[in-house]
């Protein structure tokens, strides 16, 4: 984005303006012209805020995302939650009892906006930074959905036959299961499998991330929450989990 200064247009790559002294960073730049405003700069601003969902307790919450500590909790919408992760700037939840897909205010971790799961028994949900996927136990299948509409975009067969979570970084999309107990990561495109490692314990419950941090949640090993390597999937941090009965991790982005 350019701004004329002394009749001289300087590139301001980083959208930092000058406002009394102090640097702004702002999401979206207006310029008035001919008295119009015109939007001449935009960007995303990175959220990174971790959740978690705990289907004994049927509470969501928010942890720190270095320390995997709680920070909040809320009642989930309903009984039996199986599922929690998001985007850039939008968080989802899955709900087993009512085989519903729900949109979360990040803040409040209200219900926004209700969705039917595909197939029933969602068990997982999260995505990149601007695109969603799920998958459900009930077929084994993996999906896209409509960030929007959670409507289904795509339908894709699991690697195993318990799928059990996905999610995702930034660019990148992981998926666990629970029979198989392991974690993979697969193309964002075509939901294919292209990792394949061994979970920290035997029973994979949850994966999913902010932009650059992978986590992780197993049913067997339900006091403690991992960060993982987004590489080789081993655990490199561990916190934890508020009680034992740990279903979805996954952040916004």
């Amino acid at each position: 984005m350019k701004f004329g200064i002394g009749g001289v247009n300087k590139n301001i790559k980083s959208g930092l303006i000058g406002i009394g002294g102090v640097n702004k960073n702002l999401k979206e730049v207006y310029v008035g012209i001919g008295g119009v405003n015109k939007l001449v700069w935009s960007a995303f601003v990175a959220v990174d805020r971790l959740y978690f969902t705990d289907n004994h307790a049927d509470k969501n919450y928010e942890l720190n995302i270095n320390t995997i500590a709680v920070i909040k909790t809320v009642s989930t919408p309903s009984d039996f939650p199986y599922a929690i992760g998001g985007i850039a700037g939008r968080l989802y939840y899955g709900n087993d009892e009512l085989d519903k897909n729900h949109e979360l205010n990040i803040n409040t971790l209200a219900s926004i906006n209700t969705g039917n799961s595909p197939t029933g028994s969602p068990s997982g949900i999260g995505g990149i930074s601007n695109r969603l996927y799920h998958c459900s136990i009930s077929y084994n299948w993996n999906y896209e959905l409509n960030a929007n509409t959670l409507a289904v975009l795509k339908t894709v067969s699991s690697p195993g036959t318990f799928a059990s979570g996905i999610g995702g970084i930034s660019d990148r999309l992981y998926h666990c299961d629970n029979a198989t107990g392991k974690n993979y990561e697969l193309n964002i495109d075509t939901l294919a499998v292209l990792k394949t490692v061994s979970s920290i314990g035997p029973d994979p419950t949850g994966i999913g991330g902010i932009n650059n941090r992978l986590y992780h949640c197993d049913g067997r090993f339900p006091l403690t929450n991992h960060e993982l390597n987004i590489n080789t999937l081993a655990s490199i941090n561990t916190g934890t989990a508020p009680s034992y009965g740990s279903q979805g991790i996954g952040g916004v982005k």
